[in-house]
This record gives C-alpha cells, structure tokens and sequence, in this order.
C-alpha cells in the first residue's frame, strides 16, 4: 500500500508540475516542452527530491516516448517523403552529417569514450521542427520557399535520425563498431521501416475499411493504438529502439481515411503520457553540475558549451548547401537548429543504456533546451528582417 501512495502521488505531482511550468513556458513564448524539463529539474533528486525515478514511472515515459514518435508519424503526411525536393534532401543530409562530426569531435577532445561520443554526436543530429513551424505560421511565412525546404529537409531528417538511433544503440551496447556491424544494422533499420510501412499500406486501408463499420466509440483510434504498439515491440525485438516502431505505425496511420479522427482521439492520451516522460528526463539533470564556483564543474559547463556551439553550426551550415536562386541559406540554416523533443528522446536511452554518466547526460539536455529555447527569438528577427 505505502509503494501504491508513493507511486500515484509522484504521479500526481509530475502531472501538476508539467502543466504549470508547461503553462509558464508557453506564457513566456516558449515551447511547453521546457517548462516541463526544468519542472523535472526541480521536483528531481537534485533539488527538491519529490520525486525519484521508479520502474512503473519509467514504464508510463516509455510509453509516452512511444506515444510521441506515433503522433508525429501520424500527424505527417507520407506523401512529403515523395514530393520533398532535391533541395530538401541535402539540407537534411548535411545537417545530419555535420552536427555528428562536431558533437563526436567535442566529446572525443574532452577525453569522454568513443562510445559516448558516437551517441552524442547521434544526439546532435535530431531535428525538432516544430517549434521552427510554428514561428513561420505566426508569421505568416509557412508559403515561403525556405519554410518549404526546411519542413522537407525535417521529414527526410526523421527518418534518417530514426535509422541512426539504430545504429548507434546497437552499437554502444553489442559490440564493436566494424564495417559488417554498420551495415548490418542499418540495414536492419531500412529493411524493418520498409517492410512497416509498406505491409501497413497494403494491410491498413482493408482493416480500417472494416473498423468504419462498427458502431463502436473510438474504434480507429483503439486499432490504431494496437497496431502502434505491435511494430513497436517487434521494433523493439529486432533491436531497434521502439520508438523507430512506433514512428514507422503512425505514417502508416497518416495515409488512412480515419486520420484526423486518430488524431483527435489520441490527444487525451498524449497529454497524460508525453508530459511524464519530459519531466521525468529532467529529473536526471544534476542541477549542480552547473554551479560554476565548484571547480570540478567548470569541465561540464566548457563541454556545455562546446557542444551548443557545434549544435548551432553544425545545424546552421546545413543551409549553405541551398544555391536556389532567392533562398536564404542562414534562414533555413538556423531554422535546423531546435533539438527539441527527440533529441531528448536520444539522449534518454544513451542515459538507461549506461552509456552516458549524470554529467553528459546534463550537459547534452542544457544543449537540447538552449537551441529550443534559443532558436525562435532568433528566428523571428531574421524573418521580420526579411519582411521589412
């Protein structure tokens, strides 16, 4: 009894403390997913100690994580991977490569493990465009050919990300990094999104066609829901991460008829799930790490910083690879830059795989914050710049 009141009050105050400081973020023109980070600072071990880590509660962020990743393949339109142009296509490959060689680099020169930074440098590589979308719709510039590429270059970005986090998980933890090793997993990776995806396509218009059928509330979006979770734990047994599972479901899913419908139902759920698993990232941030007067500190804040400044170049010089004729290349550059909620989801499972200590995960999660928090105020001047 006394583990069941432990467990639903820490629930309880995850929940509340995700929405107020979620509230406070968005107040402030940010995005929710701050506010819940640092209220996953403060309720954590390091500060107040309300709530720790348990394994029903890593259990509900799993969940959550795989809740995210099902929404945003939903919430795409699979056709974009078609229509994305060429430009599109090398915005996201140099964004990917880029900020990889900088964040392995970075960890490499601060004397970390080469498996610690092979995953930051995949932690690097995530793109959250989002945020970046939602500065251009306020804006009114989402029509714009840099808001075209951009949003192009985030879908193929996707699901490269996606096949790297394969990679690199595989291997941090099975082994040694050889060439069959690489291939072999990556190859896992394409073969099991593609079989996903296109025995979904083939299977999903007939069982959904059956599901209309029944007079049963919410039936889709249940079908929906097992069918997510099923790739995602075949994801899972063929060693990938689930979440690549759980993405592969939902562009499944965005090609039915009953898509906006999914869509809706889903909502309840995603905001029970997706909050806990934020907060609770941000109770694994040692908040004293960042104290500048403890000497042993300062290491952390310089490796902080290091790695800011290779995620915004690395993502930032991505852009320079665009030679169409009006486009500007810093604009869809720095439009790259937001981490956001995947790379957080990166930087988790290095953290539950050992592979990173308190101190990396911490510094890698100050990144991931500072480029979401960073990114739409710079993004607002260079466009209200354009527009004058």
């Amino acid at each position: 009894m006394h583990d069941i009141f432990n467990f639903l009050m820490m629930l309880a105050v995850i929940l509340a403390a995700a929405k107020l400081f979620g509230s406070l973020a968005v107040r402030f023109g940010q995005s929710a997913i701050v506010g819940e980070l640092i209220a996953g600072a403060i309720i954590g071990q390091s500060v107040l100690g309300i709530v720790r880590e348990t394994p029903a509660l890593s259990g509900i962020a799993e969940l959550g994580a795989v809740i995210l990743l099902f929404e945003a393949g939903v919430s795409m339109d699979i056709k974009e991977f078609a229509k994305a142009g060429g430009w599109a296509a090398a915005v996201a490959f140099a964004g990917v490569i880029l900020p990889y060689f900088l964040g392995y680099h970075v960890f490499m020169y601060f004397g970390l493990s080469g498996a610690q930074a092979i995953f930051a440098g995949a932690v690097l590589t995530a793109t959250s465009v989002g945020i970046t979308a939602r500065v251009f719709m306020d804006l009114k510039r989402i029509d714009t050919q840099e808001a075209k590429i951009v949003l192009g270059a985030a879908v193929i970005d996707d699901v490269i990300g996606l096949a790297i986090l394969a990679v690199v998980l595989k291997l941090v933890t099975g082994g040694a990094v050889t060439f069959s090793t690489v291939t072999q997993v990556s190859a896992t990776a394409v073969l099991f999104l593609a079989l996903a995806v296109g025995a979904g396509l083939l299977i999903a218009p007939t069982v959904f066609k059956y599901v209309s059928k029944l007079k049963q509330e919410h039936a889709a979006y249940i079908v929906a829901l097992v069918f997510c979770l099923i790739i995602s734990s075949l994801s899972s047994k063929v060693g990938l991460a689930s979440i690549v599972g759980a993405f592969a479901a939902g562009l499944v899913v965005s090609a039915t008829k009953q898509k906006e419908e999914i869509k809706r139902d889903i909502k309840p759920l995603y905001a029970f799930l997706v909050p806990v698993f934020f907060v609770l990232m941000g109770t694994q941030v040692d908040v004293g790490t960042f104290n500048p007067f403890v000497a042993a500190n300062r290491e952390i804040l310089l490796l902080t910083a290091a790695l800011f400044a290779a995620a915004v170049i690395g993502k930032a010089a991505a852009g320079f690879v665009v030679f169409k004729k009006g486009a500007d290349r810093l604009l869809i550059g720095v439009s790259m830059v937001p981490r956001g909620e995947v790379g957080l989801i990166f930087a988790g499972i290095g953290l539950k795989n050992g592979v990173f200590g308190s101190s990396q995960y911490s510094a890698l999660t100050a990144v991931i914050m500072l480029t979401t928090f960073v990114t739409p105020f710079v993004l607002k001047y260079m466009i209200s710049k354009k527009t004058e």
